[in-house]
Formats: C-alpha cells, structure tokens, sequence
C-alpha cells in the first residue's frame, strides 16, 4: 500500500479458488484484527465455504492452482488487447486502469442515444432544467442496463454494467453514482474480468459473444429509432393536414 494503510484483506473464495459463491478469506497483517472479526462469527458462518476449499485445493494441489494463475498472467495482455478491439468497433474506448490488471472496464456512452430529446412530451413537460435533466439521465441509464439483460440472455456472466449518475436510496441512504466507485464518474461503462480459472478458449468465446450482443444491440436500438423518427414524420403530416 502506498498511500494510507491496510487493516484487512477479503478475499472471496469463488474468484480466487474457484469454488461456489459463499465464503471469504480474511487477511491480516495484525492479528488482533483477525480475532475481532472472528468473535463475529462463532457458530453463526456455514462450514460450507470451508469444505468446498479444501476439496479444491486437494483436487488441483499446489501445482495446479500455480498453473491456472500463471495462465491467468499469460492471458491479460490478450484480453486486454481483444477488449480494446472490440471497444473501438463500436466507437468506445478502453478505460485506463493501470494498477487493475485482473477487472478491465469499457465506456459505454455511444449505446445511448436519444433523439430530439429537447422536442418530447416528458422533455417539454419538466419545470425546470434540473428535473429535464434527470429525465434524460434516466432515459439515457434504461438503454444502458437493456445492454446488460441482453448479455446476461445470452449467457455472458460475470460482466458488470454501470450507467452514469445513478442515483438509489436504500433503506433511507443515497447513493450518488450507484454501482460505480466514484459519485459523479463522468462515463457510463462495463466491466469484465481476466479471472482466475479462465482459459484462452474460453477468453475468446466470450469476446466472440460480447461483439456479436454489442453489434444486435446497436441494430435492434436502430430499428427502434427509425420507426419512432417515422410515427413522428406521421404526426406531423397529419397535423398539417388538419
């Protein structure tokens, strides 16, 4: 740690050990630190987490688990590199990132586009500028997470979409910039990861299926476009008519 200090280290079982979601190991350079934590949790945790560790790392021993994390090294740059590519089709750009060589992230601003917005009804209705500008947000953050179900429908998990300037109140806290790290992170962007466990088949699968959803997402926001520009040539036809 450079700046500050680390009291703990979590590490979640299921993206350092591959094993299912539900556990986590605590690391420490103090002990004391551990020991507080662990008074939490005596006879409350499942062993579960535990027992799925343990039959892991017997299966793969200490030679395997060292050869998936050197093929994990081997593949960042590729990844990287394939992540950009794809980016850059689309008129995105890779998110500069440099001491995050495990999560690489995307923008995603160009998914969003809103046509005459200054011209429509919930535009116009809206009091003030600030209120238009939420709307839009708003309008802007729905096309952006439609881009994430699609991924998830067509069984690319793992990845994470984060819209620009969401804003959500649970149990009567605000968050500001929702989901992303910094309140006001002036992009909307997505996030995958070069994980432990993954292998170059795999890797390239799953670019394969994130150009091809970009690519149907970007056609199908097209279409939807046209026909909307279209009812609206028709509106004003016919209200010129009358």
């Amino acid at each position: 740690c450079t700046i500050g200090r680390v009291d703990a280290i979590v590490c979640s079982t299921d993206k350092n050990f591959l094993v299912p979601v539900g556990g986590a190991l605590i690391i420490s350079p103090n002990k004391s630190v551990i020991d507080s934590i662990s008074k939490n949790y005596p006879g409350r945790a499942s062993a579960s987490p535990m027992v799925d560790l343990f039959i892991t790392m017997l299966s793969m021993g200490l030679d395997g688990y060292k050869g998936i994390l050197d093929e994990r090294r081997r593949l960042i740059g590729l990844f990287k590199a394939k992540l950009e590519n794809v980016a850059k089709s689309f008129g995105e750009r890779l998110l500069d990132c440099p001491r995050n060589s495990i999560s690489f992230g995307i923008t995603l601003d160009n998914l969003a586009v809103i046509e005459d917005a200054t011209e429509s009804k919930d535009y116009l209705g809206a009091k003030s500028l600030e209120t238009r500008q939420i709307r839009l947000t708003k309008e802007k953050n729905a096309q952006i997470t439609k881009f994430g179900s699609m991924l998830f429908t067509r069984c690319i998990s793992g990845t994470r979409i984060v819209p620009r300037s969401e804003v959500k109140t649970i149990s009567g806290h605000t968050f500001e910039g929702f989901g992303s790290s910094h309140d006001d992170f002036p992009y909307a962007y997505m996030t995958a990861a070069c994980a432990v466990g993954l292998g170059e088949a795999e890797m390239n699968e799953f670019f394969v299926r994130l150009e091809k959803s970009l690519g149907d997402y970007c056609t199908k926001r097209d279409k939807e476009m046209k026909k909307k520009m279209k009812m609206k040539e028709v509106d004003v036809e016919n209200s010129s008519n009358q």
